[in-house]
């Protein structure tokens, strides 16, 4: 991926920690802001990974949400198109929504209920799908590593992991649409800045990629 610019507001700071330079964000108006580019683009069918270092402190939050990557459009709480990783009561979770399209594969020429449901569907926003790791609790204040890949036409293709193991497999051809949106890339905030959800503590080595990687190279980033 090409170099990219951050611009750093609020309560964050780049700090020296065991896993190389991480920002530090207090929980309250830190933010890493970096804009959209190519690299940060999703487009239906795309595959892709997210990799991360976090060191989630303990903190009193929206929903109990802890943002760690974003990139959203926020047009409301069914509605916030594209691709989220972040903790939710210091549990690892994601989201997916995709934009409006008619979206299909052989199953539904199988069952013209399905075809004609996702036919009337073209034009409505998929709906925010989430995906909630059971465990473990990462609030800490000790580094690991979080990350997810997703292969999109494959039903156990979406993956999350914790220090390079499985915490919660799941199926992403349900959101194998578009996640395309203009906004940018947010570390340690959510876009909807009506929502209290800012990260408290440290965020590192933040990778997105533009495949899914498989279980071995998620150990070897460790």
């Amino acid at each position: 991926m090409a170099p990219i610019q951050a611009t750093t507001t609020g309560g964050v700071s780049l700090v020296s920690t065991t896993i190389g330079p991480a920002y530090e964000f207090d929980g309250l108006t830190g933010r890493v802001v970096v804009g959209d580019a190519p690299e940060f683009q999703f487009r239906a069918g795309q595959n892709f990974s997210i990799l991360a270092w976090i060191a989630p402190e303990q903190a009193e939050t929206s929903f109990g949400v802890m943002s760690i990557v974003e990139k959203r459009k926020i047009g409301g709480i069914t509605s916030a198109l594209g691709y989220s990783l972040h903790l939710e009561y210091g549990k690892l979770a994601c989201q997916l929504t995709t934009a409006p399209g008619f979206h299909f594969d052989v199953r539904d020429l199988a069952s013209p209920k399905r075809l004609l449901a996702n036919w009337q569907a073209r034009k409505q926003l998929q709906g925010v799908n989430r995906f909630i790791s059971p465990q473990p609790d990462l609030r800490d204040d000790h580094f690991h590593q979080v990350a997810l890949t997703l292969e999109r036409d494959s039903v156990t293709g979406g993956k999350l992991y914790v220090d390079g193991k499985v915490v919660l497999m799941f199926d992403p051809t349900k959101v194998r649409g578009s996640l395309l949106n203009s906004e940018p890339l947010m570390i340690g905030t959510h876009p909807d800045s009506t929502l209290h959800c800012a990260f408290k503590g440290k965020i590192g080595g933040v990778r997105l990629y533009r495949r899914a990687l498989s279980p071995a190279e998620v150990n070897a980033a460790r």
